[in-house]
């Protein structure tokens, strides 16, 4: 008899867990951080800051189960909490997945009530899948937003979870610091690295 009532309880406080799990919203528009690699034309035709609005906006929708996933800057929350992002790398020079593995870093905040309650930052790269050599660039980033939203979507789902950073397909970590163009050419062999979708 203990045995099923702690069951029931562990079931209620579930549930009620369940209900009352707060929204995440992502705050529009996405911004570059200071001093941001990327470069310019890979920028402008890609529109980076749009694709991870896209992405990680509807990982939110799907985390919410609502259809809301983003708010923009300076709106009141509500009760929902805040994921800010910020680009802070982009490695693609153009010419698809014969320039190497393609890869976007991001800077994310969790914000509750006006206050960083959690911080991270980390990178993801792709060449684009089985058929990556067909892709162009634009294509490939895009991928990579879709594996970025996917962590993002568990991370602020759960507080106990920690994004790893990823080092480039077949080599060390592309450093941040050296160009683009430079880190493209040096990384010459890959294979995706995609996280379990929960």
């Amino acid at each position: 008899m203990k045995r099923l009532l702690l069951i029931a309880l562990c079931l209620a406080s579930t549930s009620i867990f369940a209900r009352e799990r707060r929204q995440v919203l992502l705050e529009t528009p996405i911004t570059y951080a200071s001093g941001a690699e990327v470069v310019e034309h890979v920028k402008d035709e890609c529109r980076v800051d749009d694709i991870l609005t896209r992405r990680v906006g509807e990982a939110l929708r799907r985390l919410n189960r609502t259809d809301e996933g983003t708010i923009p800057a300076n709106t009141p929350p509500g009760d929902a909490e805040i994921l800010r992002l910020e680009i802070t790398y982009v490695m693609g020079v153009g010419g698809g997945a014969w320039t190497g593995p393609k890869a976007i870093s991001v800077s994310a905040d969790l914000i509750d009530n006006g206050k960083v309650v959690r911080h991270t930052k980390f990178k993801r790269w792709s060449v684009g899948g089985v058929w990556g050599a067909f892709k162009g660039t634009c294509s490939i980033l895009d991928r990579t937003a879709v594996i970025i939203s996917k962590d993002l979507r568990r991370w602020a789902h759960n507080p106990r979870y920690e994004i790893k950073d990823e080092d480039a397909p077949g080599q060390g970590s592309a450093p941040e610091g050296a160009s683009a163009a430079a880190a493209a050419s040096s990384a010459t062999t890959a294979t995706d690295s995609v996280d379990k979708d929960d």
